[in-house]
């Protein structure tokens, strides 16, 4: 959801895009979130905060369709996303390139995988890579969603493993709301600092990062 980005995403798409061998990593921050409520922060201002938090890296693109569903009163599903990222290359002229989509998830994900929306046709549509982190499923828990998986519905995931980040969304709105600056600095991108206290900190420091 991304609300906001932070650090911890920078280093998950680094490391997936290592892991996973990819040219692009396609960052896709939710409009209207099925599975989850609603960010208090505009889709537009966390999608244009998400722009500036991946600019510096050149294998990263950020996606404004979810963002684009949600203005129009649409809820975010996957599937309609990788839709998209299908027929993309076919929509800028390139009817030639093939084009294999790998679906990230964090492996808190993986155990819910199979309630998202039109999953068999999620299935179809890319291949899963698996993001394995010690601070978010323990190895049982991790087993037994993959063992799924594989035997429901033929998937053989990627597993990405990387160390632990201590740095969620949740932290990062709870350090804006003291607005103390230089903690928000040490969690987030440099260039979303001042987005992140305008838009998470309290009513003072907002105020004096406007004017």
């Amino acid at each position: 959801m991304m609300d906001p980005p932070h650090l911890g995403h920078v280093a998950i798409v680094d490391a997936v895009h290592d892991a996973c061998g990819l040219d692009r990593v396609v960052v896709v921050p939710s409009g209207v979130p099925p599975h989850r409520e609603a960010s208090k922060v505009s889709a537009r201002a966390r999608l244009t905060m998400a722009v500036r938090a991946f600019a510096d890296l050149d294998h990263v693109v950020v996606s404004d369709t979810e963002v684009d569903r949600a203005e129009h009163g649409e809820t975010g599903y996957m599937v309609d996303t990788l839709e998209e990222l299908r027929d993309l290359p076919s929509l800028l002229g390139y009817d030639d390139l093939e084009v294999v989509t790998t679906l990230v998830v964090g492996a808190d994900q993986a155990v819910t995988l199979p309630t998202w929306h039109r999953f068999d046709r999620i299935t179809e549509l890319a291949e899963v890579a698996i993001v394995r982190r010690p601070d978010q499923l323990d190895d049982a828990d991790l087993d037994a969603a993959l063992a799924d998986l594989r035997e429901a519905w033929g998937i053989a995931p990627t597993i990405v493993d990387m160390s632990a980040v201590p740095i969620s969304s949740t932290l990062v709105r709870a350090v804006a709301g003291g607005g103390d600056r230089a903690a928000v600095a040490a969690l987030v991108p440099g260039a979303i600092v001042d987005d992140v206290l305008r838009l998470y900190g309290p009513g003072d420091v907002a105020s004096s990062v406007r004017s």
